[in-house]
């Protein structure tokens, strides 16, 4: 897959991802006290604390390098959408370095989302190379963490309306956690 083309891809995939949540903002708040607790995906790869079960949903991505599946696990909290997102790029992911992804992707997601950057760190998740970035566009905030882990890219948001903070959001980002992948 050449630079640009991946490039594309992963913003768009990011971008989608931030959609996805910031759509269901609008959406009735649960109206329950959260009862945070740790679940698991084994079939993904990874763990995250969430104040209630978030939902699967499955997206296919068609791209020139071919269709991918985005799976996000989405819970609305208050005014804020958490989200986790996985996509595996399989061999199309493999001649590409993680930091030229890792770039790219947010790259795309902040010109795909209208959003400008207002800070980024890069960041480690054990041995895999990651992205720590805010953005904002003109009514919401983005605070994201990305990853990439082989071909895989993993994708943490949280989004809340513009000039808000969700009093959580530290806590949801630092629980994510890579397990053991179970094959099928």
């Amino acid at each position: 897959m050449s630079h640009e083309m991946g490039r594309s891809l992963e913003g768009r995939i990011v971008v989608y991802a931030a959609l996805l949540c910031f759509a269901t903002l609008g959406l009735s708040a649960q109206t329950q006290q959260p009862q945070w607790k740790t679940y698991s995906y084994g079939g993904d790869g990874f763990s995250a604390s969430f104040p209630s079960e978030p939902g699967l949903q499955k997206k296919n991505v068609d791209t020139k390098a071919g269709p991918f599946q985005l799976r996000s696990y989405v819970v609305m909290e208050d005014t804020a959408a958490l989200f986790v997102g996985v996509c595996d790029y399989g061999d199309n992911g493999a001649d590409t370095d993680a930091d030229t992804r890792l770039q790219g992707a947010k790259n795309g997601a902040l010109e795909s989302s209208k959003s400008h950057l207002v800070s980024e760190e890069k960041i480690t998740l054990g041995i895999y190379r990651g992205l720590k970035f805010e953005s904002e566009s003109d009514n919401a905030h983005f605070s994201a963490r990305i990853y990439m882990v082989g071909t895989t890219l993993y994708q943490t948001l949280v989004v809340a309306p513009l000039g808000s903070k969700y009093a959580d959001e530290t806590r949801f980002l630092d629980s994510f956690q890579l397990i053991p992948r179970e094959r099928n």
